[in-house]
């Protein structure tokens, strides 16, 4: 499982301008982004930073730090960011100890947020696949790139007179109409 910090600049707001990621982060976070340096490669996160020597050339692969004391990682995360695709399920399977983590993050009080790139369904869609595996999750949680794209739209006053043309999946369209935003394209046009 994924372990994330997230500060509130990250969560949803009420605001109708969000603040750009560039105000959100200190200029020297890299969060989990590598950079080859040297002959090294320095592979930085909030809590940890580790060096290690690398070939010219080569993909390095470099092994996740053992987490010492987990209670304290936990309290000391306010919100937690899951990928869904091989996090929480494969396929239409469920992965194992994901019930037992998410019902004692819920325990502490966490918030729990749930994240995908595939635009093939809506957040309530996603909502219903939760709900199949037997893990309760409010619609709210989920944040799916079909829902971002709509939530997008919303944010820069895009006319809700003029269409949006949609190269993607069905998940968009669904945002999209009920956000009430016209639209062209989709799967079927794509498909053409």
């Amino acid at each position: 499982m994924l372990l994330a910090r997230a500060s509130p600049a990250f969560l949803p707001s009420t605001s109708s301008s969000p603040t750009p990621l560039s105000q959100t982060l200190p200029p020297s976070a890299s969060f989990g982004r590598s950079q080859r340096t040297g002959g090294s490669l320095t592979v930085a996160s909030p809590n940890c930073t580790v060096r290690r020597p690398v070939m010219a050339g080569a993909a390095a692969a470099v092994p996740a730090a053992k987490l010492e004391d987990a209670e304290a990682l936990i309290d000391s995360v306010e919100t937690f960011i899951f990928d869904c695709d091989g996090v929480i399920w494969k396929g239409d399977k469920l992965i194992d100890g994901v019930p037992e983590t998410l019902d004692l993050l819920r325990s502490k009080g966490k918030r729990l947020v749930f994240v995908t790139n595939n635009s093939t369904k809506s957040r309530k869609q996603y909502g219903k696949k939760f709900e199949t595996l037997g893990l309760s999750v409010n619609e709210e949680e989920i944040f799916a790139s079909s829902f971002a794209a709509a939530a997008y739209l919303q944010s820069i006053d895009f006319p809700k007179d003029k269409k949006v043309y949609v190269i993607g999946e069905e998940g968009i369209l669904k945002e999209l109409e009920l956000a009430g935003f016209q639209y062209l394209g989709g799967p079927v046009c794509n498909k053409e």
